[in-house]
C-alpha cells in the first residue's frame, strides 16, 4: 500500500525553525535565568519541570517531525503536526497563566507561530488519502471510544470544580492551589474537550478529516504525556492538594494516547510516492 507524498511549504519550515529556536530560548531562560519567573516556590517548581519537558521532548519531537515531513514521511507529518499542537497548547497556557516578565512577547510569538502553521500544516495534508491508508489498519470504534472517554471525562473533571465553585462564590480548586488563574480551564474545556469531541464525532461517522484529527491529537497526547507526568511529580514532592480524580484523568489519558498514537503512526505505511500516484488498495477489503 501506498501513501501520498507530503510536501510542505517553505514558510512552513521557517516558521517551524522560528518556533524552535524562540522555544528553546525560553526554556533554557526558565531554567537559569535568576528571577526569570515570579511567584510561590511551588509554581516556580512546576514552571522549570515544563521548560525541562519542552526542551527534553517538545523540541526534539518538533525538529524530528519536520525533518522526516520535509523527507516525504507522512508519519513524519502527524509528528510534526501533533507537536505543534502541543507547542499551541504550552505557550497559550504560558501566556495565560504567567506573570508578566520580559519574555512575554517571546511566549506571545510563539502561540502565534504554533498557531498559524499548525493550521496551514493541516490544510496541506490530503485527507481523503489518510483515510484510504487507515481505513481498515485501525480499530475505529476503539479509536472513537478512547476519543470520546477522554473529552467526556476531562470536561467533566473540570466542570466538577467550575460549577460548584460558581454557586459557591469561591475559587475553583486549580486557581487555590496553584495560583496559576483559569489558563488550564480555558484551555481544556475551551479547547482541548471540543477537540477531542469533533474527532470522535468525525471518525464515528468515518469522515476522512476524523482520520487526520484523531492523529494529530494522538501525537499531541503523547507528546503532552510527560509534561503532564513531570508536573504531576513536582506537585507530589511540594505538597499541593490533589484529588485522585484529577491526578488519574490529568496523567493516564495522555499515556494511553501515547499507546492509541503509536498504533496509529504504525499503521501509515513506511513507504513514499510522488504526487499524482494511485494508491493501492486496502488490504483488508474493510472501508
Amino acid at each position: 500500500m501506498q501513501q501520498p507524498s507530503v510536501h510542505l511549504e517553505r514558510w512552513h519550515v521557517l516558521s517551524t525553525l522560528a518556533i524552535i529556536g524562540l522555544a528553546m530560548a525560553s526554556s533554557l531562560l526558565g531554567l537559569f535565568a535568576s528571577g526569570h519567573y515570579t511567584g510561590s516556590s511551588d509554581l516556580l517548581a512546576r514552571n522549570r519541570a515544563q521548560d525541562a519537558t519542552i526542551l527534553a521532548v517538545g523540541v526534539p519531537a518538533l525538529a524530528a517531525g519536520l525533518w522526516l515531513a520535509r523527507r516525504g514521511s507522512l508519519r513524519g507529518q502527524f509528528l510534526w503536526l501533533g507537536s505543534l499542537a502541543y507547542m499551541v497548547y504550552m505557550w497559550s497556557s504560558y501566556a495565560l497563566t504567567l506573570s508578566f516578565n520580559a519574555y512575554f512577547l517571546g511566549y506571545l510569538a510563539l502561540f502565534v507561530l504554533s498557531t498559524f502553521t499548525l493550521a496551514g500544516g493541516l490544510l496541506a495534508v490530503d485527507a481523503a488519502a489518510v483515510k484510504h491508508i487507515l481505513s481498515g489498519r485501525i480499530s475505529r470504534p476503539l479509536f472513537v471510544g478512547f476519543l470520546a472517554f477522554t473529552a467526556i471525562g476531562l470536561g467533566a473533571l473540570w466542570l466538577s470544580e467550575i460549577i460548584p465553585a460558581t454557586i459557591d462564590g469561591t475559587e475553583p480548586a486549580v486557581v487555590e492551589e496553584l495560583d496559576s488563574g483559569l489558563g488550564t480551564y480555558v484551555l481544556d474545556l475551551g479547547l482541548v474537550v471540543p477537540a477531542l469531541a469533533v474527532a470522535a464525532g468525525w471518525l464515528r461517522h468515518d469522515r476522512a478529516w476524523g482520520y487526520v484529527t484523531a492523529g494529530v491529537l494522538l501525537v499531541f497526547a503523547a507528546v503532552l504525556a510527560p509534561t503532564l507526568t513531570a508536573t504531576l511529580a513536582v506537585d507530589a514532592t511540594t505538597g499541593v492538594s490533589m484529588t485522585v480524580p484529577m491526578m488519574v484523568l490529568t496523567a493516564v489519558p495522555p499515556a494511553i494516547g501515547a499507546a492509541f498514537a503509536v498504533r496509529y503512526l504504525l499503521a501509515i505505511d513506511g513507504r513514499r510516492t510522488d504526487r499524482g500516484d494511485e494508491f493501492a488498495p486496502v488490504r483488508t477489503g474493510r472501508r
